[in-house]
């Protein structure tokens, strides 16, 4: 079953946010900060936009992460992070502005890579006779802070665009 269950990242974000936010797109400068001539002409501002590209996928993560705080089992952790896979599949990776990338994006992917490196360690563990509670909880724990603080700072990243 772990096997079956195991997650992977089927690209790196980091590489593909950075380079398709510094090229490409409809011509428009994409890492000009948007201000109040770009609202006139009907651009949002830069942390609206953001907001609007990645604060699903967030907002996945601050779900799981309520979850953990109460406790989940094993099939309920798997399919959460299934979910918040299917928010990151829908940010729109070649819209997003670098300030975007930089402050929320990064950050948060990164929490979403302690999340799934939790998935595969408590997988690994239930596939191993004698791997306990006791034996993989401490891991789990860490990964589960190290991805909050990330997704905390990701959220401040949102708020410092946003202004």
């Amino acid at each position: 079953m772990p096997a079956a269950l195991r997650l992977t990242v089927a690209f790196t974000v980091v590489a593909a946010l950075l380079l398709t936010a510094c090229g490409g797109g409809s011509g428009t400068n994409s890492t000009r900060p948007a201000n109040s001539a770009d609202a006139g002409r009907g651009r949002p501002p830069a942390g609206e936009l953001c907001q609007s590209q990645i604060g699903s996928f967030i907002g996945s993560m601050d779900s799981l992460r309520r979850r953990l705080a109460v406790g989940v089992t094993y099939e309920q952790y798997i399919d959460e992070v299934h979910g918040v896979g299917s928010t990151y599949r829908d940010v729109p990776v070649g819209k997003l502005q670098i300030d975007c990338v930089g402050a929320v994006g990064i950050p948060s992917e990164k929490a979403f890579n302690r999340y799934i490196e939790a998935a595969n360690d408590w997988g690994d563990c239930v596939s191993e006779a004698g791997c306990g509670s006791a034996e993989i909880e401490p891991v789990l724990q860490q990964r589960w802070r190290i991805a909050s603080h990330l997704l905390s700072e990701a959220r401040q990243g949102l708020r410092q665009i946003e202004g």
